[in-house]
């Protein structure tokens, strides 16, 4: 794959007012993605050009994490870039239009003269198969290649991330997003050949059946405000691993909540099993069941001032937990917006009275406990996902008496939590929208804020029918409804806009 660049000619062209030389080169039998090429004739090119020169001379070493690109990398929205990468000193190197042979030309011409970064991040590819009749996938790939040779050989000791071309065209059908779908898949082998890290973020940004939706890319081809965001958050663990800036884990404290034994139902045979892995191309998610020692992890928030608290019930379908997507990942969230958490590890499987019970135990020890876990007792609530959602919603109608024999003082305080958020519960109302027959609404349930998707079929009726049941007893309600997202998403990012649902939730939790 390897193409060598064979110089035939050097000439000089201008001086930028400075003693930097810039220098042409042209190629025998090379393809126009390997062959430099400039843009001097374009003044707002040649200005930027010059301007990232005496930028790099100005910032030198302060400029620790370099994008190169075109106008995908050029757009970045500011307040995203300042918010996830001015720690680091950011360095942007994108040029809108640029192809492969543009960003050789910068190169030889200064451009990574005076820098030294640590990380330098490369996203290039999709002008050179998408302008004009466009170049072959072949081209394009050796054309990428030269790019790292040259990064490789002026920045010697960058970690070089090279990102899979992003996604472009409505579907994934699209004939200028399946060129660049061969080069993506040509790619990490090279890149793995060079040293680099090869970075694949493109899910992120598709739906499931590969539509490329215009929240995220307007266009089809640049993103927007969301676009970024999505691209930010998959580019940080990189960048995390490489800088060592990942925060400091939360020194979670894990409590048994029956000091005697879990009361009946209870199997104590069950052993406890946990698996992590990915379906259906999905990251991968920590499942846990056959639990018979149920217990609360607690993640606390220091200060002075007391704190709202959060129960989390993950879901999984009364059979298992999704442990870290339904769970810790939602305490960490918490955690982030000055709320503590604690995750209920109930019993599963086929065990729902057993579920209550350890639901019940759960929030009456959060709040016996207010004072030692620098809690609000009275802001003290209960989020849920899927079957935890069926859960947390029936802890919250059914707070007035336990449902088991009282252990403690932590079952001699109220239960009830004093707000109830679900994301795409289950089990609470009928396909023809009705309440489910085994369900039953307390006059003072607590407020509720509710997300769900219209194409999560199976749950939706849930969502509906528990809003509207509040509603009918002039308990507050908050419905957030989305076309499309489907189900079992938890806080992870993707190209649907109910991803965004924790930004909307954070702000009511607040306000409570």
């Amino acid at each position: 794959m390897k193409f060598r660049l064979l110089l035939t000619n050097l000439v000089l062209l201008t001086s930028l007012g400075t003693s930097n030389v810039i220098l042409a080169q042209s190629t025998t039998n090379a393809p126009p993605a390997v062959t430099p090429v400039s843009k001097w004739d374009q003044d707002w090119w040649k200005t930027r050009h010059q301007e990232k020169l005496a930028e790099a001379k100005k910032r030198g070493d302060e400029a620790q994490l370099l994008f190169i690109g075109d106008s995908i990398t050029h757009g970045w929205d500011k307040g995203l870039w300042a918010e996830n990468f001015e720690q680091y000193g950011a360095f942007n190197l994108g040029f809108s239009a640029d192809r492969t042979e543009h960003v050789l030309w910068r190169f030889q011409n200064g451009a990574l003269d005076n820098l030294s970064p640590k990380v330098t991040a490369l996203m290039i590819g999709t002008n050179n198969t998408g302008q004009g009749d466009g170049q072959p996938a072949d081209e394009t790939l050796q054309g990428i290649e030269a790019v790292i040779d040259e990064i490789q050989a002026r920045l010697p000791d960058t970690k070089l991330i090279v990102h899979a071309i992003f996604p472009r065209g409505a579907t994934a059908d699209d004939p200028k997003r399946k060129v660049n779908d061969a080069i993506n898949a040509a790619l990490p082998e090279l890149v793995a050949k060079k040293g680099a890290e090869f970075l694949d973020i493109n899910r992120l940004f598709l739906e499931r059946d590969g539509t490329l939706p215009r929240n995220v890319m307007p266009d089809l081809l640049h993103p927007r405000k969301e676009g970024y965001r999505l691209w930010a958050h998959g580019l940080r663990p990189s960048l995390e691993r490489h800088f060592w800036t990942v925060k400091a884990s939360p020194s979670p404290e894990v409590i048994a909540l029956w000091p005697n034994g879990a009361p009946e139902p209870h199997d104590e045979t069950l052993v406890e099993t946990s698996e992590t892995a990915a379906r259906g191309g999905s990251l991968p998610v920590t499942r846990m069941t056959n639990v018979a020692d149920p217990s609360i992890t607690v993640y606390g928030v220091g200060g002075r001032r007391a704190k709202a608290g959060v129960l989390i019930c993950p879901g999984g379908g009364y059979n298992i937990l999704a442990w870290d997507k339904e769970g810790e990942e939602i305490a960490e969230w918490l955690n982030s917006i000055g709320v503590a958490a604690a995750v209920l590890k109930y019993r599963v499987p086929r065990n729902r009275e057993g579920a209550l019970q350890d639901a019940q135990r759960a929030l009456g020890l959060m709040r016996s406990k207010a004072t030692e876990w620098n809690l609000d007792p009275e802001r003290i609530g209960a989020l849920g996902f899927s079957a935890g959602g069926h859960l947390t919603a029936t802890l919250s109608n059914q707070w007035r008496s336990r449902s088991y024999p009282k252990v403690d003082v932590a079952d001699t305080v109220s239960c009830r939590p004093d707000f109830t958020v679900l994301v795409y519960p289950a089990y609470i109302g009928t396909p023809d929208f009705e309440l489910a027959s085994d369900f039953t609404i307390d006059p003072e349930a607590p407020p509720a804020f509710i997300v769900q998707t219209q194409d999560d079929t199976k749950h939706f009726p849930s969502a509906i029918v528990y809003n509207t049941e509040l509603v009918k007893r002039g308990i507050s309600s908050e419905l957030h409804t989305f076309t499309e997202g489907g189900h079992g998403y938890g806080l992870r990012p993707s190209a649907y806009p109910v991803s965004g649902w924790k930004d909307i939730c954070r702000d009511w939790i607040w306000r409570r």
